[in-house]
């Protein structure tokens, strides 16, 4: 923190959400030092809160999106490339019944189209990355990939490929890694509250540790990458751009105790629901399930679906299929965050970029909004090219394999439980916790591993981390408590 405070940067990124790591990384791209300043810890709020899947954009050929379509096909190949040892190849199946635009032969235009219009998706990414082509298969080989499928009025279903994470928190810290080893700072647990200028122009930031100690940081640019929190700081730091967050969309996922219902991941409407598509995701064999969407209002102040929205959800799920029985104790954890939304309260189409000193505000301060997890890294990339249009960034290297796969040997499946006398596992979570600013509990089990993930394995293997730490009894009672509130409402801060 000293050290940091003692040196200049070129830029200072607000916010450690994948659009704050991504900005540090292309930061390093164009050879700028970033300082990288989170409030709380690395891909939380938002960030963690998703369905772990990289979209390539089939949806956006509905509305014949194809700007968006060919930006959403070009990055998740990012991630395929960059990253194929923490992305996967995602089989997605809809079964088909014959009403609107789910029909047959409409939606093997719409493959066909898919896949001439990305044709490209393979190129330069390992064979067991490919994406095959997508088909319309009969009722019957629906029924055999999907067997809890309302077969009454079945008309076959639509096949697609598309990207997952099954560590998203590895893959968050992996790219944090790799901005680090470009050149960047990274520092979790500070709160930056104000913006330091002079005669208009931005000289850095206020900021303040979570132990009280306030600090000062010093670069010529300040991004101001806050996710839901972007259009507040724009106030605060300058003046109000509503475009930021026109309105606020809080979308959740919910993680099933039950096992997944197929080795595709399924998209069902309920036939006599509200007609919301849900996807039922097939993560570490167990249903991961979204989203839901409501359109809530700025002064709400708890970012959480209420229970009543929890009730409809889990009920449009049984209607789409009755053989599923779901309820309220097959919950496992409620995954929310809010985006930004549009006018009409539904999400917004694309990102926002300000340049505040177009306004009048601050020369050097910029501030953005994004939507979406896997165009997060153009998103950055279209930033800095406003901020430093005569700078071409340099072809980027790989992240270095070897660190990245010793790290990444904290992957485990969700029914991991350690056994005997295995340590191995603690070992890894010690290296962790010295190189990855772990500083609180749910940092090391939610957002370095997925252990936290499964809350019976959570209470058998606390004990033995407890070792891990030098804290009193006091601070780990307290360490306890932020794990059993983890997937709790919380109030927005």
């Amino acid at each position: 923190m000293e050290r940091s405070a003692n040196e200049k940067y070129d830029i200072i990124i607000i916010g450690g959400g994948i659009y704050g790591i991504m900005l540090a990384l292309e930061s390093g791209f164009r050879n700028k030092r970033a300082l990288l300043l989170e409030r709380d810890d690395f891909g939380g709020a938002t960030t963690f809160n998703h369905l772990r899947t990289l979209h390539g954009g089939l949806r956006y050929l509905q509305s014949m999106g194809l700007r968006r379509f060919f930006e959403s096909v070009q990055e998740r190949k990012w991630f395929f490339m960059h990253y194929p040892q923490l992305s996967e190849v995602l089989p997605c199946l809809m079964p088909l019944y014959g009403k609107g635009l789910h029909r047959n032969p409409i939606l093997k235009v719409a493959l066909l189209m898919n896949d001439f219009l990305s044709y490209k998706r393979n190129t330069f990414v390992i064979p067991e990355r490919y994406l095959s082509s997508g088909q319309v298969v009969s009722a019957e080989s629906t029924k055999k990939i999907f067997p809890n499928v309302e077969y009454e009025g079945l008309k076959g279903g639509a096949i697609w490929y598309d990207g997952t994470m099954s560590e998203h928190q590895r893959l968050v810290i992996e790219i944090l890694h790799w901005a680090c080893e470009m050149g960047a700072t990274a520092l979790n647990y500070v709160n930056v509250n104000g913006l330091l200028t002079q005669n208009n122009t931005t000289i850095g930031v206020k900021a303040t540790e979570e132990s009280g100690n306030k600090v000062d940081f010093f670069a010529p640019v300040v991004i101001n990458a806050t996710g839901p929190w972007s259009r507040e700081i724009a106030r605060s730091f300058d003046r109000d751009y509503p475009s930021l967050f026109v309105t606020r969309v809080l979308n959740w996922n919910i993680l099933f105790k039950k096992k997944a219902l197929s080795d595709h991941a399924i998209a069902v409407t309920p036939l006599k629901g509200a007609g919301h598509t849900y996807f039922i995701h097939n993560w570490k064999n167990r249903m991961l399930v979204g989203t839901g969407e409501e359109l809530i209002t700025d002064s709400h102040s708890n970012n959480f679906p209420t229970e009543q929205q929890i009730h409809l959800f889990i009920k449009d799920l049984n209607l789409a299929i009755p053989e599923l029985s779901l309820g309220m104790d097959d919950i496992e954890h409620i995954y929310s965050g809010i985006l930004p939304g549009t006018s009409k309260g539904k999400l917004a189409k694309r990102e926002a970029i300000i340049r505040h000193k177009d306004h009048g505000g601050p020369k050097g301060f910029f501030s953005l909004s994004g939507v979406k997890f896997t165009t997060s890294r153009l998103v950055a990339e279209k930033t800095l090219n406003l901020i430093f249009p005569e700078i071409l960034p340099k072809t980027p290297q790989f992240p270095a394999p070897s660190q990245g796969d010793q790290r990444n040997r904290a992957i485990y499946n969700y029914d991991w439980m350690p056994s005997g006398n295995d340590k191995k596992w603690l070992l890894i979570l010690k290296q962790l916790i010295e190189d990855e600013s772990v500083i609180h509990l749910d940092d090391l089990l939610f957002r370095r591993t997925s252990l936290g993930e499964n809350s019976q394995r959570v209470s058998k293997i606390l004990p033995q981390i407890r070792s891990l730490f030098t804290w009193t009894d006091l601070r780990w009672e307290r360490e306890i408590d932020r794990i059993i509130h983890h997937t709790s409402p919380q109030e927005e801060k």
